[in-house]
């Protein structure tokens, strides 16, 4: 199954978001066989390993970090 798409208070402080260029939804499963969701075309995570991924894979595109409440 699926792991839920981590919260920011999740795993690292630092999460980040990346849009889905392609696709609205799909499961992304990693090399060491642990699987990731993307939902309504976002996946957010703080994974080291999934961020490494996302950022060398050609249909995701990392959202800029928001400045909520400055």
């Amino acid at each position: 199954t699926p792991t839920p798409i981590s919260t920011p208070d999740e795993k690292s402080p630092s999460t980040v978001t990346y849009r889905d260029l392609a696709c609205k939804s799909r499961t992304l499963v990693l090399t060491d066989g642990r699987s990731f969701a993307v939902a309504q075309g976002r996946i957010q995570t703080g994974d080291t390993a999934l961020i490494a991924f996302l950022e060398n894979h050609p249909e995701f595109q990392r959202e800029p970090v928001s400045s909520a409440g400055v």
